[in-house]
This record gives structure tokens, C-alpha cells and sequence, in this order.
């Protein structure tokens, strides 16, 4: 039904990787008269992943606000999906609208651009299911304009994901978790040369997941194995080709969720456990990914022709409740039933080049892009008869879930079926003007293109833009600058508007300012910035189709103002924190506030402690705070959630890790991204332990 054929982009990296191969194998012939080549063996050594912003620049001075999480904080937490990773980060909220789809924002816009090793589709706009964790070596966030850095301009941020890669010792390890609620985990990591030399190494992660939740009849299995093999081919080029496969499944699933007004339009309290859902509901998604990454070094430069294959299945039985909610009685809702199918191929090809040229007397450094995306999009939807009891009033709620039958779906219908391109190319340079001053200039061309139908409507549309932007830091010392930084803002739109027709691109300008100061040796980071954006036709929710089955948006004005103050680091040998700040405004066309389901502030902190006295032991602590959300009439309250961990090495390569979330067992709505919410986890223990060798 929907064909999967060679994209033209594999064709033009082939061509590109060709070309590389050819000026590598013109370097290597210049071997002999040129002993002071630099090789590729101390960029393979490292074995890295490439981070997200492009040019080589530490924290300090890159003229942005940047979060990274690396791996023991990932391990020490026990944050096994990225959705804990994210709630703990600065300036990011985590919208958990339903059970198993998820929105991200920061500064008051969703954050539409998610990569892997600074590659990906940079218009996604929801995560269904959870993503593990276990894949990655440590999580960037970027946060505002993030053309500067990434070549797309949404000024909400960018979250990239950096995958592990072989190490050049041999190295392992198994841990195995267990919890409330019949939680059960397991994961491996095992890292092993494959010659006396090291420049060859293969790396196996696997993680797999089995679990009841607090939520009547919810739970969840998932499964996922990462593999990688970097090496080098010659003394120049190095080659690197890794696939991850991840499966997950929950039942008894929401689709939408509680009602939380009445008929007489007040709040309705629910028990945390109380769900909407039907105990056949189900929700699966299957996710492949193949990758290549041919690296090749000429002289001064890197070259990077990376090829990505995407394959992404989900399919669905669901049920979905609606209407006014009789607090005394229970009745009032309404049964909306759906089965679907949502089938994506997507592929990808990259090709970066990063050096440095002279100019007035300076080096300065270049990098040069190219990006071509090319997905094939398909729906299916499947009819439940009519005089199904799963349609129409529903018993009084709440209920056992076993009080409405599953329909008798009949076959699956295309209601979607179109393909999408997005070719971006992109130049950046920083520009050391002084010792003390450098300046990033850069332009970022996008073309998106979309051709087929979706429940009727042509989705046959194209937009292109060219974004400049511009940003520069000022060095009062190397442990003092003044940063500042501008975007223009074009971000083509998957959302669909009442017509179920695209929506359009959101344009904008966003802006950033800031100070950074680093402390105690260069081991503590501050930040402290200002930012401001303004978008025209931002897909902002307006209401669900009943006849798709679908959300609708429609374009409206926003602007965000606000600041930020984060600090990262070590505090001595013993003591680790991270902690961030924000607050911000958002306003409407005619200066009201919109999107009041965003905290408008938020407190990040963690702080990790291992004492010199007794080394075996580990412990922490984490808490974040948001201030009060509202959406339709329906109001949560500011809250805090506290976590604390503790890790102790009972033996030389044996560690146990217990975690308790949520100590003060709060409760709080989810999200008021929709008016439906429901309520976070409540307090919850997980014993592990980890063997290492």
C-alpha cells in the first residue's frame, strides 16, 4: 500500500561519498610528501558522537543556553525514558497529555526539532510512547533560537540525542531493576575491540521493560537493542554503521483522558488511579533505524556524509470519551471508539563540512551543510459499527473498564496517504574579530515540499524561505562573556487546521541575551540570559474531529519574553549540581495571555553527593516546580515533585541503586495541554543492581 523506494537523497550522498572517497584517496597519495598530515586516529580514539551545535565550541562559548545530561546523571536517577530526562532539564516542560503521547515545549513553543547525533527531522511535533534511554551516552538541549546553531528556526529549542559508541577498552554491564507496581527491567551494555589495535570496536546495548502502573488497568512492555561498529579504513577516513530497534506496547491506554468539569461547569477531584480507558485498548509502536557515517579528514577539515533509514509503525485500538460529566451521578460522557494504523519511512542524508580558513590575519571557522529528508506518510482507520454499545453514553464513571465490549472493526480504509521533502542547506563561520570578540554569521535556506491526500483533503503544498542569523560573544576574561544572539523564524507546520488542510509555516524573529561565568577552576557554569520571540501563525490546538479522529489547529500571534538562570557543575570534588530557573510571559495579538497551559515559571534542581570519606557511597536529590496552569476553566495549582537516590558499592564491581520519586506524594494533573488531564505518578520505590566489569 505505501511503497518504500530508493530516495533521490541516497542517491546524492552516494555521489557525495563517492566524491569524499576520491579526495581521500588524492590525500593519501600526498602521504609521502606530507609528514605533518594529521590522521584520523585521535577524532576515532574519542569516539564520540557529534554533538548538536556544528562547530566545535564548549558550553562557554557557545551564544546560546545549552543543557547537557550525561550518563551518570541519566543512571544515578534511574531515568530509563527520555520524558524523566526532559523533566528534570531547564526550561523544558514535559506535557504527558495521554498515556502514551507526549508534547515538549520551552519558552512557551513546542519544541518541533529532535535529532540524533545532530541529525534528524526537524518537524516533529509529538512523541508517542517513551523513548529509552538506555541507547544514549548523554542528552543536549538547546533553548531558543535554534537556527544559530542547527539550521532550523524554531525558537523553542532543540533536544538531541547522543548515541554511545565503542569504547577502546573492553567494557560491560548488566543491571537488573524491580519496583512498585510489578515494575521489572533489565538492561546489558557490552563495548569490545575487535583487533590488538582498538581501531576497530563494536558496542551491544539491550534494555527490556515489563510493568503495571498506578493507573487502573495501564501497563506497558518495552524492548530495545542498539548496535554500533566504528573503525578506520585507512588513516584518513573512518567509517561508522549502528541500527537501534525499539518495540513497545501498552494496554488499557488513554486516548484523551479524565473530564474535569462538571455540568455546572466546576473542577471534578478524581482518585490518581481513575482512568477512562477499556481493558482491550491497546497502542503499539515499532521503530527501526539504520545508519552510516563515513568520516574523512583533509588536512585542516572533516567531512561527514552520514546516511539515515527511519522505518516507524503504530498501530492502535482505542477509546476515547467526551461530553458533560454529571459529578452525582457519573453519567453525562459519551464512547468514541477507533482502531488505526499510522505507517512512516522516512530517509536521510547529510553531508557536513567543518574546518577553519585564515582571514585579516585569523583563523576562523566554517561549517557547510547539506540536508535531505524524504518520508512516506500513511494512515489506515477502521470502522467500528455503528450500533456498537462502545458508541453513545457510557455507564456512570468512574468504572472497571470492563463494562463496554470491543467493537467488531471492520477493514482498514486509507484516509492518509502523502509523502513529504525537506531539502535545507546552511553555512556558518565564527569570526574571531578580536582576541576578545567573535561573531557567528550564518544562513539557512529550508524547501519543504508535500504532495497526496489526508481524510479527503490534498495535502499538496510547498514552502521555502532563506533565515539569516547572527550571534556574538564578547570574552571579558576566560571566565567571564557577554553573549547575544538573532534568528528569523520559518518552521513549516504538520499540523492540520479546521479543514484538515496544512496549516502553514509559523514565521518570527527570536532573540537572545545573555552572561555566562564560570567558577571554582572552571568546574561550575552559570547562565543567565534574556530572550524574546514573536510568531505569526503558531499552530495553536482548536478542538478534536469527531469524523477523522483527528486534532485540529489554527495560526495565531505569540510572543515570549522572559530570562533564565541556570548553574551546572562541581562544587569540589565531592558535590555535583545542576539547577535552572525560568520565567516568562506569553502574550496574544491583543496582549491577553495564550497558551495558559505553560507554566510561566519553572525550578529545575539536582545535586549529587559523593563524600571522599566513603567513596562506595552515592546519593542525591532532585526537585522541580512549576507555577499554576489553567485551560478552560480547569486550574492545577503550583506544585513541587522531590526524588532522592542513594548507590552503594557493596562489592568492587557490584553496585545497588534504590530510587524513590515523588517522597512527598503529591498530586498534580499531567498536563493542561487539553482539557482532559490526569494525575502524575505517586510515590514509587525501585531497588537495582548493577554488575560492571
Amino acid at each position: 500500500m505505501f511503497t518504500r523506494s530508493m530516495p533521490f537523497a541516497v542517491c546524492v550522498l552516494a555521489s557525495a561519498i563517492g566524491a569524499l572517497s576520491s579526495s581521500a584517496a588524492f590525500a593519501q597519495q600526498d602521504e609521502a610528501q606530507n609528514t605533518e598530515e594529521t590522521i584520523i586516529t585521535g577524532i576515532r580514539n574519542e569516539r564520540e558522537s557529534r554533538g548538536a551545535t556544528g562547530l566545535e565550541m564548549t558550553l562557554f562559548d557557545t551564544p546560546q543556553s545549552v543543557t547537557q545530561i550525561d550518563r551518570d546523571f541519566i543512571d544515578s536517577f534511574d531515568l530509563v525514558d527520555v520524558n524523566t530526562v526532559l523533566k528534570l532539564t531547564t526550561g523544558v516542560n514535559v506535557d504527558e497529555v495521554e498515556t502514551d503521547r507526549t508534547y515538549y515545549n520551552s519558552r512557551g513553543f513546542d519544541i518541533k526539532s529532535m535529532q540524533v547525533d545532530g541529525h534528524g527531522m526537524p518537524f516533529n511535533w509529538n512523541v508517542v510512547g517513551d523513548l529509552d534511554t538506555v541507547v544514549y551516552e548523554r542528552v543536549e538541549v538547546i533553548r531558543g533560537a535554534n537556527g544559530l546553531l542547527t539550521g532550523t528556526g524554531n525558537p523553542s529549542g532543540t533536544i538531541n540525542y547522543i548515541r554511545k559508541r565503542p569504547t577502546n577498552d573492553f567494557q560491560a554491564s548488566a543491571k537488573v531493576s524491580v519496583g512498585d507496581w510489578d515494575y521489572k527491567r533489565a538492561e546489558a551494555d557490552v563495548s569490545v575491540p575487535l583487533n590488538d589495535s582498538a581501531s576497530w570496536a563494536a558496542r551491544v546495548v539491550a534494555a527490556a521493560l515489563d510493568t503495571d502502573s498506578y493507573l487502573n488497568n495501564y501497563s506497558k512492555d518495552r524492548q530495545v537493542v542498539y548496535g554500533v561498529v566504528d573503525g578506520q579504513l585507512s588513516r584518513n577516513m573512518a567509517l561508522a554503521v549502528g541500527g537501534t530497534y525499539q518495540t513497545a506496547r501498552s494496554e488499557g491506554v488513554l486516548w484523551g483522558a479524565l473530564p474535569l468539569l462538571d455540568t455546572n461547569g466546576n473542577q471534578v477531584e478524581h482518585d490518581v488511579s481513575d482512568s477512562t480507558t477499556m481493558d482491550w485498548t491497546w497502542w503499539e509502536t515499532e521503530s527501526r533505524n539504520l545508519w552510516a557515517e563515513l568520516t574523512v579528514q583533509l588536512g585542516s577539515w572533516d567531512l561527514v556524509a552520514t546516511l539515515t533509514d527511519n522505518q516507524y509503525d503504530e498501530p492502535s485500538e482505542l477509546f476515547y470519551t467526551y461530553g458533560s460529566y454529571d459529578s452525582d451521578t457519573g453519567l453525562g460522557l459519551f464512547g468514541y471508539p477507533g482502531k488505526y494504523f499510522s505507517e512512516t519511512s522516512q530517509q536521510m542524508a547529510d553531508l557536513l563540512a567543518t574546518g577553519s580558513y585564515g582571514l585579516f590575519g585569523r583563523d576562523h571557522d566554517l561549517a557547510l551543510g547539506l540536508n535531505i529528508s524524504q518520508s512516506e506518510n500513511g494512515y489506515l482507520q477502521y470502522s467500528a459499527p455503528l450500533d456498537s454499545p462502545a458508541w453513545g453514553p457510557t455507564p456512570a464513571f468512574p468504572w472497571d473498564g470492563d463494562e463496554i465490549a470491543r467493537p467488531d472493526f471492520g477493514e482498514g480504509e486509507v484516509q492518509s496517504d502523502f509523502n513529504g521533502e525537506v531539502r535545507r542547506a546552511y553555512a556558518v563561520t565564527r569570526l574571531h574579530a578580536t582576541d576578545a570578540l567573535a561573531f557567528i554569521l550564518g544562513v539557512n535556506g529550508v524547501e519543504a515540499t508535500s504532495e497526496g491526500y489526508s481524510f479527503g483533503d490534498s495535502m499538496d503544498w510547498e514552502e521555502s524561505d532563506v533565515a539569516p542569523y547572527v550571534g556574538a560573544v564578547y570574552t571579558f576574561s576566560n571566565r567571564l562573556n557577554l553573549y547575544a544572539s538573532y534568528s528569523d523564524i520559518f518552521e513549516p507546520q504538520s499540523e492540520l487546521n479546521e479543514n484538515l488542510q496544512n496549516i502553514g509555516a509559523a514565521e518570527g524573529t527570536s532573540y537572545e541575551l545573555g552572561l555566562k561565568k564560570q567558577w571554582l577552576d572552571d568546574n561550575l557554569l552559570t547562565t543567565l540570559s534574556i530572550f524574546k520571540a514573536e510568531q505569526e501563525n503558531y499552530a495553536t490546538y482548536g478542538g478534536f474531529d469527531a469524523e477523522s479522529g483527528l486534532s485540529w489547529y489554527y495560526g495565531e500571534g505569540v510572543e515570549s519574553t522572559g530570562f533564565e538562570f541556570e548553574v551546572g557543575g562541581f562544587v569540589g570534588e565531592e558535590v555535583e549540581l545542576t539547577a535552572g530557573y525560568t520565567q516568562m510571559s506569553l502574550e496574544g495579538d491583543d496582549g491577553e495571555a495564550v497558551r495558559t497551559f505553560v507554566p510561566r515559571r519553572t525550578l529545575k534542581a539536582a545535586v549529587r553527593y559523593q563524600p571522599r570519606f566513603l567513596a562506595q557511597l552515592d546519593v542525591g536529590a532532585n526537585y522541580r516546580w512549576q507555577s499554576e496552569i489553567s485551560n478552560g476553566g480547569i486550574e492545577q495549582g503550583s506544585y513541587g515533585v522531590f526524588s532522592v537516590y542513594a548507590s552503594y558499592d557493596v562489592l568492587k564491581n557490584l553496585e545497588l541503586l534504590l530510587n524513590i520519586d515523588n517522597v512527598t506524594d503529591e498530586k498534580y494533573l499531567n498536563s493542561l495541554y487539553w482539557t482532559q488531564s490526569y494525575y502524575g505518578e505517586p510515590r514509587n520505590i525501585k531497588l537495582s543492581a548493577k554488575l560492571s566489569f
